[in-house]
C-alpha cells in the first residue's frame, strides 16, 4: 500500500505486514470459556469472516472508520450487521443520549419520548397511522405475525429471507418442536421464476394462510411488478402481506422497500437502522390493523426505554433533513461499478450485485464455494485496512469517496494478490 494515504483522514493507516491479533486472540480465547458460541451474535463469529487473518474485536469507532484493540484501523463496511445508520459516534446520536441521559432510562409509567419517537416513525412510514416499539427485529417480526394471525383467524405463513431466531421462522433448526413446521413455509426468490412459485403458492394455500412475511432478497433487485402482484393476490384472498424491513428500512429509502417499489403493504417490520445502533425495532402500519394489538398478549418492559427512542428520533430528523440515501445509493454505484469492472478485467469471479446502498459480494452462488474464495479475500482487505462481510455488507453516511475508491484500488490488489498465491501453487 501507498504510504500516502495514511495522509489522509478518512482512510486507515497503513499495516506493514500480517495483522497484530494478540489481544484479540486473547479475549477470544476467554470468550470461549465464558460465552456460548463465542459471541451474541451469531454473525460476528470469526467463522464468519476469515479466522485467524482477521480482527476478533474492536474498540471503538469514529465515522466510517473502526478501530481494532491491538489498534488497527479499517473502513467499516459491516456497520454493526446495518445497525449503524449514520456511521460511528454521530454527533446527532451523542447529542441525544446526552439530553435524555440524566432523565433517567425506563420509567414507571410511560413517558413523552413515547409519543413522539411513534410521531416521527409514522411521518417517514408509508401507510403507517401506528406503531409499536420493541427491542430486536425478531420481536418485531413475531408480533406482526401474530397480529395477522389475529386478524385473519388463519393459522397459516410463508416466509421468505431470514426474518428472526423465533421457532416459527426457524422451524427446522434444533430445538423448535417439530409441530412448528406445519405452520411456516420457507420460500426463496434468489431467482427470478422463484416469484411465479411463490404467487402460485399464495393462491394455493390462501384459506389457511394469514401472511406472507416478506424479506427481499439482497442478491438482486426484485421485480416491481412481482411486487403488486403479490400485493394484488394477498388482497384477493385475505391473506396480509407483511414487508421485513428489519434491513430494509432508512436503506433503500426513507421510507424503505415500500417507497422503493411503491408498495403498500399491510404493515412492516423495522428495526437496525432506525436508531443508528441502539436497540430498538417496531411494527408499523394503518390503525385498522395496529389498533389490535391492544387485544393481544404483546407486551415488553423494555419498549418505551428513553434512550433508544430518543435516538431514533433523532435518525429520523437526520434523514429528513439530509438526503443520507442518496449519499449512500450514489458511494455504492461507485463501489460496485469500481470492483465488477476491475474484477471482469483480472478474470476475477467476484461480483457486487443489489442494491447499491446494500452492496452483496458474491463469488459464487454456491455457498460453500463462496466462503471458500471469500475467506483469502477478506484477510487480504483486513491487513489492507477494510472490513467486509462474505455477502451482505452496507454504507452509512459517513462513508467518503476517498474511502470507496481506496477500496476499489485494494480489492484489485488482493485479487491480483490471490490469483497470483493460487498460480504459484498449482
Amino acid at each position: 500500500m501507498e504510504e500516502s494515504v495514511s495522509k489522509h483522514p478518512s482512510l486507515p493507516r497503513p499495516n506493514a505486514g500480517e495483522l497484530k491479533l494478540e489481544n484479540s486472540q486473547r479475549l477470544l480465547a476467554e470468550a470461549r470459556r465464558l460465552v456460548p458460541g463465542m459471541t451474541m451474535t451469531m454473525m460476528k463469529r470469526p467463522e464468519m469472516f476469515a479466522p485467524g487473518a482477521f480482527p476478533v474485536y474492536l474498540a471503538r469507532g469514529q465515522g466510517a472508520l473502526v478501530e481494532d484493540v491491538d489498534g488497527q484501523q479499517y473502513i467499516d463496511y459491516v456497520c454493526g450487521l446495518g445497525a449503524n445508520s449514520l456511521g460511528h459516534n454521530h454527533p446527532a446520536v451523542l447529542a441525544a443520549i446526552r439530553q435524555h441521559l440524566e432523565e433517567g432510562l425506563l420509567h414507571s409509567l410511560p413517558t413523552p419520548v413515547e409519543v413522539t419517537a411513534s410521531r416521527a416513525l409514522v411521518e417517514a412510514t408509508p401507510g403507517a397511522e401506528m406503531v409499536r416499539f420493541f427491542k430486536t427485529g425478531a420481536d418485531a417480526t413475531s408480533a406482526a405475525v401474530r397480529l395477522a394471525r389475529f386478524i385473519t383467524r388463519k393459522d397459516r405463513i410463508i416466509t421468505v429471507g431470514y426474518n428472526g431466531w423465533h421457532d416459527h421462522f426457524m422451524y427446522d433448526t434444533p430445538g423448535v418442536p417439530s409441530a412448528v413446521a406445519e405452520y411456516t413455509r420457507r420460500l426463496p426468490l434468489f431467482e427470478e421464476p422463484e416469484e411465479a412459485a411463490l404467487l402460485a403458492r399464495v393462491e394455493q394455500d390462501a384459506g389457511q394462510l394469514a401472511a406472507v412475511l416478506l424479506s427481499v432478497p439482497f442478491n438482486r433487485v426484485l421485480n416491481r411488478d412481482f411486487l403488486h402482484q403479490l400485493r394484488a393476490t394477498c388482497t384477493k384472498h385475505g391473506v396480509m402481506m407483511i414487508l421485513d424491513e428489519v434491513i430494509t428500512g432508512l436503506r433503500l429509502g426513507r421510507g424503505g422497500a415500500q417507497e422503493f417499489f411503491d408498495v403498500k403493504a399491510d404493515f412492516v417490520c423495522l428495526s437496525k437502522a432506525i436508531a443508528a445502533g441502539m436497540p430498538l425495532s417496531a411494527v408499523a402500519g394503518p390503525t385498522q390493523h395496529l389498533t389490535k394489538i391492544s387485544e393481544l398478549q404483546v407486551s415488553t418492559t423494555f419498549g418505551g426505554e428513553m434512550l433508544s427512542l430518543a435516538v431514533c428520533e433523532a435518525v429520523l430528523r437526520e434523514y429528513r433533513e439530509h438526503d443520507h440515501i442518496g449519499h449512500m445509493v450514489s458511494l455504492g454505484r461507485r463501489l460496485r461499478e469500481g470492483i465488477n469492472a476491475r474484477a471482469e478485467r483480472l478474470g476475477s469471479p467476484l461480483r457486487v450485485l443489489g442494491y447499491d446502498g446494500i452492496p452483496l459480494f458474491r463469488f459464487s452462488k454456491d455457498l460453500a464455494e463462496n466462503a471458500k474464495l471469500t475467506q483469502p479475500f477478506q484477510a487480504g482487505m483486513a491487513r489492507r485496512g477494510v472490513l467486509l462481510r462474505r455477502d451482505l455488507n452496507f454504507l452509512s453516511p459517513a462513508h467518503t469517496v476517498e474511502q470507496i475508491d481506496y477500496t476499489v484500488d485494494m480489492v484489485e490488489e488482493v485479487l491480483r494478490e490471490n490469483a497470483q498465491r493460487t498460480a504459484t501453487a498449482a
